[in-house]
């Protein structure tokens, strides 16, 4: 898929690596739709793409909640007419051990991690199966790959988002849309509660690499389809 031109909605898109990835693509001619809650951040993230003179369109809303999702789809279609690649970023975590997590945290990690993207998908499938063609790229973790004590709430949900896009990529296949999974491991963000750069002596992935990871995905052949993607730091 060429990239200039084609129409990204990246939710969590106000910090991290949400924000380097539609730096990303608007550094290679994308009009991008920022997702995100907070409104100042996403303002600042198209500051940003216009300084880089791309055309980026902030509309906040929480992606667990369907209402908004549906507001915030129609929105973006309003403007855009369509959208092309839809990356599902918008995550968050909650450290502690089984018997201290609450319901109120194990069901917020799923509504985030899980119900997010299964919304958010659901939104835009419709207007990529009338053009034939589109890219939903969910993320996930190493976490998802392997349990770690204390995160347990955060890695069931990591695990979740890899079924979930072998089942979609299986029921949208025929309609000319891929769907892969990225797993990362950890990445030098303020995500888990670190300050960018505070783990010294410890192997990270950049944001940079998180977005570079996804435009390689997108811009393989039609003929081709990654499923998944395993993506680790190495120095």
């Amino acid at each position: 898929m060429e990239i200039k031109d084609r129409v990204v909605v990246v939710t969590g898109a106000g910090r991290g690596a949400g924000r380097v990835i539609a730096l990303e693509f608007a550094r290679r001619g994308a009009r991008v739709a920022l997702v995100a809650r907070t409104d100042s951040q996403l303002q600042e993230v198209v500051r940003e793409i216009q300084a880089l003179n791309g055309e980026a369109l902030a509309v906040p809303a929480d992606v667990t909640n369907e209402a908004e999702v549906a507001r915030m789809a129609g929105q973006i279609l309003s403007v855009f007419g369509t959208v092309d690649i839809l990356v599902n970023n918008a995550g968050i975590m909650h450290r502690g051990a089984v018997e201290t997590t609450s319901l109120q945290d194990w069901n917020r990690i799923q509504a985030v991690n899980v119900t997010g993207p299964f919304l958010c998908s659901r939104a835009f499938i419709e207007p990529m199966r009338k053009q034939g063609r589109g890219y939903i790229i969910n993320i996930s973790s190493g976490a998802g790959k392997q349990g770690y004590a204390n995160i347990a709430a955060y890695s069931a949900s990591k695990f979740a988002i890899i079924g979930f896009s072998e089942s979609l990529a299986a029921e949208l296949m025929e309609w000319g849309i891929k769907v892969s999974t990225l797993i990362p491991g950890s990445i030098d963000t303020s995500f888990a509660g670190w300050k960018p750069g505070e783990r010294q002596g410890v192997k990270l992935l950049q944001p940079e690499d998180i977005a570079q990871a996804i435009v390689a995905l997108v811009s393989q052949s039609e003929r081709a389809w990654t499923q998944e993607m395993n993506l680790w730091p190495f120095k």
